[in-house]
C-alpha cells in the first residue's frame, strides 16, 4: 500500500480556507493482484478532516488498472480524475499523482505523443527475457531483488571457492604424505637390493667353497683307491709268497725236547672191524 496525501483548499478574503467533503476511490477495470486475487471496480469513500487533509492508503497501480478520484463527491465542485499510484514506502502528495487518460491509461501530458510500452519484471534474467521478446517495450525489474539474488549467488561461490581451497590443501598434504612414503619404501628397497646382492654373493662364495671341498674329496678318494689297491696288490703278493715257502719247506716241530724224525702210519685190518691206523713209533734222540 502507498500512502497518499490529499489537501484541499478554497480561496477566501485573504487568504486560503479548508474544505471539507466527501473523497471517492474506484479502481478502473477489475484486475487480478499479486496473490492471485480478483479486484472487482468497486469503490469506497473517506471524508476530508476539518482541515481539509486526508490520509489514504491505495493499491500500487499496474498497466491492468488505475484510480478514478472524485474530490467532494456529492457536491456541485465534484471533479473525477484517473491517476496512477506509485509503489512507495514514502507518503506521497496527491498533487504529485500521474493524471492519464481513462480509456487507454496514457499520461494526459504525452496525449499525441508516441507511446512508450512498459512492462514489469520480478528479476533481472525474467527481464532479460522479456526485453528479447518484446524489443519495442520497456522493461522494469526490481533491482533490490535481483542484487540480494547476486549476493547469496556471490555468498555460494564464495563458500565453494573456500571448500575448494579446503579441499586442495588436503590433497597437497596427501601428496606430500604419499612422496614421504615413497621415498621410504624406496630407500627401504635400495637396503634389501643390497641385502639381496650380498647374499648372491654369500650364496655364490658358498657354492665355490663347496664345488672346492667336492673337487678335493673326489682327489682324496680316487688317491684312497689308488692306495688301497696298492695295499691288496702288496697282501696279496705277500700272501702268494707265504703260500709257496709252506708249499716247499717241510713240517717241522719239536715237543718236550724229543725231535720228530718222521713216523709212519701202519693199518691193520680186521674183519668185521673198522680199520684204525696204528700209531707209529716215536723214536727218542737224546743229546750228546
Amino acid at each position: 500500500m502507498t500512502q497518499i496525501h490529499i489537501s484541499i483548499r478554497k480561496p477566501k478574503t485573504g487568504g486560503l480556507d479548508s474544505v471539507t467533503g466527501l473523497m471517492r476511490f474506484r479502481p478502473v477495470r477489475r484486475h487480478f493482484d499479486a496473490d492471485k486475487n480478483l479486484i472487482i471496480a468497486a469503490s469506497f469513500d473517506a471524508n476530508l478532516s476539518e482541515t481539509g487533509e486526508l490520509t489514504v492508503d491505495l493499491l500500487p497501480t499496474t498497466p491492468a488498472f488505475v484510480w478514478q478520484v472524485v474530490e467532494l463527491a456529492d457536491s456541485p465542485q465534484a471533479y473525477t480524475r484517473y491517476v496512477e499510484v506509485p509503489d512507495s514506502q514514502a507518503r506521497v502528495e496527491y498533487a504529485d499523482l500521474v493524471e492519464v487518460d481513462a480509456a487507454t491509461f496514457v499520461p494526459k501530458d504525452m496525449t499525441g505523443s508516441q507511446l512508450l510500452k512498459v512492462r514489469r519484471a520480478s528479476t533481472q534474467s525474467e527481464a532479460e527475457t522479456l526485453s528479447a521478446q518484446y524489443p519495442d517495450v520497456l522493461v522494469f525489474f526490481n533491482e533490490t531483488a535481483s542484487v540480494a539474488k547476486a549476493a547469496a549467488i556471490m555468498s555460494t561461490l564464495e563458500s565453494i571457492t573456500a571448500e575448494a581451497q579446503t579441499n586442495a590443501a588436503l590433497a597437497k598434504n596427501a601428496m606430500l604424505s604419499a612422496r614421504s612414503s615413497a621415498d621410504s619404501a624406496t630407500a627401504t628397497q635400495s637396503d634389501l637390493d643390497v641385502l639381496a646382492s650380498n647374499a648372491s654373493m654369500a650364496a655364490a662364495s658358498v657354492a665355490n667353497d663347496s664345488q672346492t671341498v667336492a673337487d678335493t674329496a673326489s682327489i682324496v678318494a680316487a688317491k684312497g683307491e689308488t692306495a688301497i689297491a696298492a695295499i691288496d696288490s702288496t697282501v696279496r703278493a705277500v700272501k702268494d709268497k707265504a703260500e709257496a715257502a709252506t708249499t716247499v719247506l717241510p713240517s717241522t716241530g719239536t715237543t718236550e725236547g724229543t725231535t720228530d724224525t718222521g713216523t709212519t702210519e701202519e693199518t691193520t685190518e680186521e674183519p668185521g672191524k673198522d680199520s684204525t691206523p696204528a700209531k707209529a713209533k716215536k723214536a727218542t734222540v737224546k743229546e750228546a
